[in-house]
């Protein structure tokens, strides 16, 4: 059996989920090293708050994936892209904020072949709330089925909300770990992320002052499901890396860079199948 990943559901990045994220209390990063780029610009200022403010976000995301079959003689590669138009609603309610979040669009490109394939219905939403230290979405507004569209609004709600702390001061780190439910292709995945931040400092994007937040991951998923009849098991292993340029003044994440390198293999009636996955994520905020 020739086993492969669905070319358009490769880029959804396996740090999707629907669970809570709690924040640990600030502890010093682990020893893997945080980048150093973009360097932020020279300011007297050392120290920010930030807090989203409520209202409607919207943003475009640009996926793109490449999945390299390494237990082929021929390494064969698929690339796939993929575009989606989201907004984020942000509500006061009581101590927390509540948010409401919807694909509208959702076109693909896959090697030179583009087209709107269809996922799942659109549009595509879900609900959930941030407390002073958790981002939490109810099980039931899921569906409770493994689709790809809901895998990527929980992924991109994940990465568009992170958790802060109240002060925010330069080279300042802290970390928390998130288990998470979603999807690889067709299969249901259990991931386990560690993320560790760091405050670069001050920095300017297309001419707003910003603050420039960096943060690294470490990432294993497992997951099992069926294609045509035969038990799939998948086992993935990896890191990425985040760069987020955060407008303190309103609350807002004007851009952030997502980035993965994983390690995936594939089990098909007994026989192992070995992949690379390398994707990237852009998000723009549409203003």
């Amino acid at each position: 059996m020739h086993t492969r990943l669905d070319h358009r559901l490769a880029v959804v990045l396996l740090l999707a989920g629907c669970a809570s994220s709690p924040r640990s209390p600030e502890i010093p990063a682990p020893a893997s090293p945080v980048p150093t780029s973009p360097v932020p610009t020279t300011s007297g200022r050392a120290s920010w708050t930030f807090s989203f403010s409520p209202g409607p976000i919207a943003y475009r995301i640009s996926r793109s994936a490449s999945i390299e079959n390494r237990s082929d003689s021929a390494s064969r590669h698929e690339v796939s892209t993929n575009i989606t138009h989201e907004l984020i609603t942000l509500q006061p309610i009581a101590d927390t904020l509540g948010f409401t979040a919807a694909i509208d669009t959702f076109s693909t490109t896959t090697e030179g072949i583009t087209g709107a394939t269809q996922l799942g219905q659109l549009p595509s939403q879900l609900t959930g709330s941030i407390t002073s230290d958790s981002l939490i979405i109810p099980g039931d507004t899921l569906g409770g089925t493994c689709n790809p569209l809901v895998t990527a609004l929980v992924t991109d709600v994940h990465n568009l909300l992170p958790r802060l702390p109240e002060s925010l001061t330069t080279n300042q780190t802290w970390r928390d770990s998130t288990s998470l439910a979603g999807c690889q292709g067709s299969i249901p995945t259990k991931s386990r992320v560690i993320r560790v931040y760091r405050v670069m400092g001050g920095s300017v994007y297309e001419n707003t002052p910003v603050l420039l937040l960096q943060r690294t991951d470490t990432i294993h998923a497992e997951g099992e499901g069926a294609q045509l009849q035969h038990r799939i098991l998948l086992d993935a292993n990896g890191s990425g890396t985040a760069t987020y340029y955060l407008d303190t003044s309103n609350g807002q994440v004007l851009h952030l860079t997502v980035n993965q390198d994983l390690e995936l293999t594939i089990t098909a009636s007994g026989k192992a199948n070995r992949f690379r996955q390398v994707a990237k994520q852009e998000f723009a905020l549409l203003r």
